[in-house]
């Protein structure tokens, strides 16, 4: 299966934009029954408004995203 764990959006036929390492990428078939390949997607960049889909636990769910704490503060001596 070629899927990923986060989902970024959706193409214009349906189906669902995934992540690797090379960049954005959609999963299609060669014919009715021929293997599935990724088809990457050039110049396309998710919508900051769309959130992310992350699976947990077999499930799509919305993924939280870290909170960086700035005002934290050391202790010196």
């Amino acid at each position: 299966m070629l899927v990923g764990k986060k989902e970024y959006g959706s193409w214009k036929d349906g189906s669902s934009i995934y992540k690797d390492s090379k960049g954005y990428y959609i999963v299609a078939v060669n014919s009715m029954n021929g293997p599935e390949y990724k088809k990457y997607l050039k110049k396309w960049k998710p919508d900051t408004d769309e959130p992310e889909l992350c699976l947990v636990k077999n499930r799509w769910t919305k993924c939280k995203k870290k909170k960086i704490n700035k005002t934290h503060k050391t202790k010196r001596s």
